[in-house]
């Protein structure tokens, strides 16, 4: 059975056999037949015959609800380890004219904590449904998505038809979050003069506001044009303020962060990821880059749920190679 992210139901990969109530009903039926012939019985033989040709109609009913179906797989998203993964699995009606009916979609797994919850559908004639299979995320990493069952009973609940479907896609698990993290460390920036270096610098380029001449100001500061007014009226010359600095670059450090010691590595990724989040939100409100660094890789600073994203892939991938990712702003 290889693997295949899209999947047609022929005759090769459908599987039918009698149910419980099923095998109940043909001993049922045969009983009653045998009655008939040791008491010679024509309507025992009439009632006998009329539930065997409706078994087979049954038969023949639900190996052809299933038949002809065709299933995909979509983009399963990323999560974090410990939750469930929503796996989009569409299902199409390619016949036109025949109702697909009590149609059930499951993850099975070697172990009952692998299976998902069954989610049913009904197909009218050409069209298509999407389903949402819950799988759970186990550990970090890429993660490879587990054998899927799509069944049916219908009409009757007197045969079982069924087919395995095995995804090629795999999910990417992020590390699971820190519930007990505390509020993001303060010793954050690995240059704090570089960093007050950079952010003064921007400060001067971007002046806002007047305010009288002060001894030292530089001489760019001055606003020229205002100020040959104001001369004009025996007053001194004007300056534009500079703008308030922005906060410097926040860095969170696998080895250096504060709040880290004897932690193992998961541990140390799983607050990682819980304080990735909180830069994030601290980045939304005071537009404050943030970065990320592990033993052999950076993640320069940068901001928006891009940039979060890729740190996150990161966390769940690494250790990787060497090498600083590219894009933002370098420390």
């Amino acid at each position: 059975m290889p693997r295949q992210d899209k999947l047609r139901l022929t005759q090769r990969n459908l599987y039918i056999l009698p149910t419980r109530a099923g095998w109940g009903f043909a001993a049922v039926v045969s009983v009653l037949l045998l009655a008939s012939i040791n008491e010679q019985v024509n309507l025992g033989y009439a009632l006998a015959f009329l539930l065997g040709g409706s078994g087979l109609a049954a038969l023949y009913q639900t190996h052809g609800n299933l038949q002809g179906i065709s299933l995909s797989l979509g983009s399963p998203p990323s999560v974090h380890a410990g939750q469930f993964v929503q796996l989009p699995v569409t299902i199409t009606n390619q016949h036109k004219r025949l109702w697909r009916c009590a149609l059930a979609v499951s993850a099975s797994g070697p172990e009952p904590r692998l299976a998902g919850a069954v989610q049913f559908a009904d197909l009218p004639p050409g069209q298509d449904t999407c389903l949402l299979i819950d799988i759970p995320a186990q550990q970090r990493g890429q993660q490879a998505l587990p054998r899927l069952v799509i069944e049916t009973r219908y009409p009757l609940g007197l045969f079982r038809a069924w087919s395995y479907w095995r995804p090629r896609s795999q999910v990417l698990v992020w590390p699971a979050l820190d519930t007990l993290a505390p509020q993001l460390p303060d010793s954050d920036s690995v240059d704090p003069n570089l960093a007050t270096t950079h952010q003064s610098r921007q400060g001067q380029d971007l002046p806002e506001g007047l305010r009288d001449y002060r001894r030292g100001d530089p001489v760019r500061w001055i606003a020229w044009k205002k100020s040959s007014l104001t001369l004009a009226t025996g007053a001194g010359l004007v300056t534009r303020e500079p703008a308030a600095s922005s906060p410097p670059d926040r860095w969170l450090d696998f080895e250096r962060s504060p709040g880290l010691a004897n932690m193992d590595t998961e541990e140390r990724l799983s607050r990682l990821t819980s304080w990735l989040l909180m830069a994030e939100q601290e980045s939304a409100a005071l537009g404050r880059a943030y970065g990320l660094r592990l033993p052999g890789q950076v993640v320069a600073c940068g901001q928006g749920p891009a940039h979060l994203r890729h740190c996150l892939d990161t966390l769940a991938t690494w250790p990787g190679g060497a090498g600083s990712a590219r894009g933002g702003r370098h420390p």
